[in-house]
């Protein structure tokens, strides 16, 4: 199994057993956020994320968790048709901790959505790269089908 997998299964277990039926009161909503299914595919499987941002997401989500249960306001609101979005932020140690919930209406019920972390220096951001690097290439040699995303 690559490297990736490991993280992946890890996380999955974290997300799905240890998160996903224990959440708290949020109290920048006051009310709860669930966390399901529609997180975890955006986190994982949306398409326009890298595999390194992938295993940064999935290798840190009780950071995203520690922010969302302790932060007291959200930072951000974008509303897009019948659906907002909020973004809470904060830096946990040397990283930017990103938290966006989503809704359906602004009194629906508030549900994870994703997950974004940067490092705040550009030292540790490097050294976060050079370790991702290796499981990135374990990766792409176990699915030589999955090409590497090309910028435009």
């Amino acid at each position: 199994m690559s490297r990736f997998k490991d993280i992946e299964t890890k996380a999955k277990d974290y997300y799905f057993n240890k998160w996903h039926g224990h959440e708290k009161i949020a109290p920048s909503f006051g009310e709860i956020v669930y966390v399901n299914r529609i997180g975890w595919n955006h986190i994982v499987h949306h398409p326009r994320h890298t595999l390194k941002d992938k295993i940064i997401r999935l290798k840190k989500l009780e950071l995203a968790r520690q922010v969302l249960e302790s932060s007291s306001h959200y930072q951000s609101v974008e509303v897009r048709g019948r659906f907002y979005y909020y973004g809470i932020q904060a830096i946990v140690k040397d990283t930017r901790v990103k938290v966006i919930i989503t809704s359906k209406g602004e009194n629906g019920n508030k549900i994870l959505f994703s997950v974004m972390f940067k490092s705040v220096s550009r030292q540790q951001q490097r050294i976060i790269d050079r370790q991702n690097e290796r499981t990135i290439k374990e990766f792409r040699k176990s699915n030589p089908k999955i090409l590497p995303r090309r910028r435009s």
